[in-house]
Parts: structure tokens; C-alpha cells; sequence
């Protein structure tokens, strides 16, 4: 058998950059093995080792450039729960604001601005009929029940314009050397055209939810209005201008995904939904959910949430678990430190380093050594068992769990699309 190691490094869209290898069959393209690997030691746990706890929360949050909100309100939820501290309930709320700016922020930055060219050929796009590139707008936000976020065909013609500009002057930047014209993209160039529109609309959007996080955040990113017990102030929540100002970005926000990311997930339903159905990119098909935006006061781990907490294993909707953090472990087997006898509780985890190097270079590549250790990422387990987590997980695990506003929308949304994905045991039927 003949086959091929590719090497892409460095994966950028994601912090800590990332190394992927695959070894491919050369004859049918099938992928024989598959290893990622974060070639860039953080240390954070190190950094954080006798500081005051008050400092967590600025350290911690540095992990990442992107959703910092997430990581500097968990550590300081980390040492509120360690000296048993309750937030007030206009700190809860300040919380939930800033935390629900960057949720919404994330999601869209995610999706256009680092997933979407996955599944979008930029040129194709300049083909485009822009008349029909406009009817088709319409029709797909008629199918999510939406008014489409494009208003007029000239808001097309403008966009077309623009991309042939890049291309005639070879300044594609970060849209160079994409496989354009690859029979894997199945979207139409009218619709090509309809998703390069909103990408670039997003850009604009992700300003102002940005400008949402520093109104109660105090900065964006990085904010700092966050401490160990509350919140630096509530000026803000207390200024009737301020909020109405948070309220109007939030509104145009939500505008822009109602109109265009809702738009956006029905045409890719409608064009890949093959490839949902065949459940290629399943993964685990293991979910697993903390919960997220309490609702009530006291102790955050017991509060109601909007977001339910729990487990789906083999994507058994029928048998959802509560989530118990006690059961979470990283297991060091395969990242460059000193492996303990057995995967450690976060709390009692070690972090001591053990960088032991790449193998041998074989035409002048340094390829991972993926019999031993080969990454700074430990792997986290649930109960011994690999997970997902984020948005699908939450809703599925929503969904399981009957959750009220997170069933309904899901099943309208796959009503509308047309299909019920046979994902799960509870979805094998076609419609």
C-alpha cells in the first residue's frame, strides 16, 4: 500500500496554535491515522502556582485572545467555590451580561471567521447572478421564519465588486490558495455570494458585540470589571444610556443572526445534508454539558441554569446522566510532562514539564513521536471516558433533557430544514 504523511503546521484558528498529521492512503484518499498536537506550552497552571488567588482571574483569562470572558469568570468562580463565597444578585446579572455578549460574539466569530470558508468557494462567488443571488436570500430566510439581514440586490452587486477587486489584484490575504473550485464545496454561486455577504457583515457585528463587552466589561479583550465575591461596579448597569445603548447593540445582533447566521445554517442543511445524515464527522457521539447563565442566587454549581448541565452517551437521548465534576480527570500519557500512574482530578493534577522532542527528521521533516508523548495538551476524560463538549453538546444534552427553550427550537429547526438528521437514537426518521 502506498501512502503519504501530510504535515499542516501551524493550525492557526485556535490558541496555542496546533499540528495535525495524517498518514493517507495514496490509491483512495482514505485517512489511515490522524494526530494533532499544541506545539506551544502555555503554562498557565505554573504561572498561577503561589500567586494570590485575586490574581487568577487576570492571569487565567490570558489563555486565550478570543473568549477570555470564559476563562476569567470560571477561575474566579474556581476560587469563590474554594472559600465557599456567594455573589449578589447584581453581580450575578453583570455576569450573565458579559458572559452572554462574548457567547454571542463567539459563535459568530467562530462560524464566519474561522469555520465558514470550509464550506464557502470564494471564487465561485463571482459568477454569481446577483438577481437571483438576491432571491435566494429571501427564500432562505423565509424558511427559517426571518426577515434576510440582505435588503437589497445592490448589497450584492457591492459585495461582487468588491471580491473581484481582490482577485484582480491578487490580494486575496487570508482567502489565497484555497482549494476554490473543489467538488467537496456544494453551494451554488449565488449562495457562495449570499455567504461571503455575511461574512463580512460579521466583521461589523463582532465590533459591536465587542463594544457590548466593554459597557459592562470595562474593556474588550481582557475585561477587568470581574473580582473574587462580584463585580468592580454597577455604574453601567445603573446608567438608563448605557444599557439602552447595550439593549440596541444586542437587538442589531440579534437582527444579524436572525437574518443571516440562521439563514446560513438552512442552506448548509439544505447542502450538506447528505453528509448530516451519513453522520460523516459523527465524532464520539458522547455529549457532555456543565451548564451555563445561572438563574438564581447562592451557590452557582446548584443554581438553575438557562443552559442544562448533564451527559448523553452514543447519542442515547434517551438516557441522559447529571454531570459530576468529580469524575473529570487529564490524562498525560501523550503530552510532554511527567505522566502520573493514572489520569489526575484537575485539583490534584501536576504540571510538571517533560519535553522530550519529535523523532527523527526523515527527508529533512521532523514528523510527532506518536508511540510516546508528542503534545503540551493533556487529554480530559469524563469517568474515563473522551467527550464533547460546546455547542452541540449543549444542545443535545438540552434537548435529552426536554429543556424548554432548547427543544422547541430544535425541533423547529429540524422541521424546517426538512430532515431529521439520524444522529441519535431518538431521530431515525426522515421527513
Amino acid at each position: 500500500m502506498a501512502t503519504k504523511h501530510i504535515v499542516i503546521d501551524p493550525v492557526t484558528r485556535i490558541e496555542g496554535h496546533l499540528r495535525l498529521e495524517v498518514v493517507v492512503d495514496t490509491a483512495t484518499n482514505e485517512v489511515l491515522e490522524a494526530y494533532s498536537s499544541s506545539t506551544m506550552f502555555r503554562g498557565i497552571e505554573t504561572i498561577l502556582k503561589d500567586r494570590d488567588p485575586r490574581d487568577c482571574g487576570l492571569i487565567a483569562m490570558r489563555i486565550c485572545g478570543v473568549c477570555t470572558v470564559t476563562h476569567y469568570q470560571r477561575s474566579i468562580e474556581a476560587v469563590e467555590n474554594a472559600f465557599g463565597v456567594s455573589v449578589p444578585k447584581n453581580a450575578r446579572l453583570m455576569r450573565n451580561m458579559i458572559q452572554g455578549a462574548l457567547f454571542m460574539h463567539d459563535h459568530i466569530v467562530h462560524y464566519y471567521l474561522l469555520h465558514s470558508l470550509d464550506w464557502v468557494d470564494v471564487t465561485s462567488a463571482l459568477t454569481a447572478n446577483t438577481a437571483t443571488a438576491f432571491s435566494e436570500a429571501q427564500r432562505l430566510a423565509g424558511v427559517a421564519g426571518n426577515s434576510a439581514w440582505i435588503q437589497s440586490e445592490e448589497t450584492l452587486i457591492t459585495m461582487k465588486a468588491k471580491l473581484q477587486k481582490f482577485v484582480d489584484r491578487g490580494r486575496l490575504g487570508i482567502f489565497s490558495k484555497g482549494p476554490w473550485g473543489n467538488k467537496g464545496y456544494k453551494l451554488t454561486p449565488e449562495q457562495n455570494l449570499i455567504a461571503m455577504t455575511h461574512y463580512f457583515e460579521a466583521m461589523s457585528i463582532q465590533r459591536d458585540l465587542g463594544q457590548m463587552m466593554t459597557i459592562v466589561g470595562g474593556k474588550d479583550p481582557h475585561p477587568q470589571s470581574l473580582v473574587v465575591g462580584g463585580v468592580t461596579a454597577i455604574v453601567d448597569l445603573k446608567d438608563p444610556v448605557r444599557m439602552q445603548l447595550f439593549k440596541d447593540l444586542a437587538q442589531n445582533v440579534k437582527r444579524f443572526v436572525d437574518g443571516a447566521y440562521m439563514t446560513d445554517m438552512y442552506m448548509m442543511a439544505e447542502a450538506y445534508g447528505d453528509e448530516m445524515i451519513a453522520q460523516v464527522g459523527g465524532g464520539l457521539k458522547n455529549f457532555l454539558v456543565y451548564g451555563g447563565f445561572p438563574l438564581e442566587d447562592g451557590d452557582m454549581y446548584a443554581a438553575k441554569k438557562l443552559f442544562p448541565g448533564g451527559l448523553v452517551y452514543n447519542g442515547d437521548l434517551t438516557n441522559v446522566t447529571n454531570f459530576d465534576p468529580n469524575l473529570v480527570t487529564e490524562d498525560a500519557t501523550h503530552a510532554w510532562y511527567t505522566t502520573a500512574t493514572s489520569p489526575e482530578h484537575p485539583y490534584n493534577g501536576t504540571t510538571t514539564k517533560n519535553y522530550t522532542g519529535f523523532r527523527e527528521k526523515i527527508n529533512n521533516i521532523a514528523y510527532l513521536d506518536t508511540t510516546g508523548k508528542y503534545s503540551w495538551i493533556k487529554s480530559p476524560l469524563y469517568n474515563d471516558t473522551r467527550v464533547e463538549v460546546g455547542p452541540l453538546a449543549r444542545m443535545v444534552v438540552g434537548y435529552a433533557k426536554n429543556d424548554p427553550i432548547i427543544k422547541p427550537l430544535v425541533d423547529d429547526f429540524l422541521t424546517k430544514s426538512g430532515k431529521r438528521y439520524k444522529i441519535f437514537t431518538l431521530q431515525q426518521e426522515e421527513r
